[in-house]
């Protein structure tokens, strides 16, 4: 397994399984079937603002991916490094290729001088123990009344 800069033939199998990886990370709260194109018009648009795609290779086949750039604190205006997306291939999970992809995204945020790195995830997500474990912490709770 390598991991690697995305070319944009990699870009484009991202975007075609953008509504995959959206649908775990939110966990079901995004409807695939009716919000397909919102999908792939959310990931294309970080990519038109020129994030950086890392995809996870085995036999020149992704098997998975991370997307980091810049973000603006909200309150401060702060500029941050966040990690917009993680994803990797059900079958390839529990190798450690996520904990591998976050580690270089990180590396690679820090290095272009982020002191901040950030993300989201949604409750229940079994991803947060491993943010837990590379040393986020919670920053703030987003709640919901229905």
């Amino acid at each position: 397994m390598e991991i690697v800069r995305a070319t944009q033939a990699d870009q484009d199998f991202v975007l075609d399984h953008s509504v995959e990886a959206m649908l775990e990370g939110t966990r079901g709260t995004f409807d695939a079937e009716k919000q397909q194109e919102r999908a792939r018009e959310l990931i294309s648009s970080l990519f038109d603002r020129g994030v950086d795609l890392l995809v996870a290779k085995e036999d020149d086949s992704i098997i998975g991916w991370v997307v980091g750039g810049s973000n603006k604190d909200y309150f401060s205006g702060k500029e941050i490094g966040f990690l917009y997306d993680l994803h990797v291939f059900s079958e390839h999970r529990g190798r450690g290729i996520g904990k591998e992809l976050m580690q270089r995204a990180i590396a690679d945020l820090k290095a272009a001088g982020y002191d901040e790195i950030r993300l989201n995830v949604f409750a229940g997500n079994p991803a947060q123990k491993m943010y837990e474990n590379l040393g986020f912490q919670v920053y703030s709770s987003q709640m919901v009344l229905k």
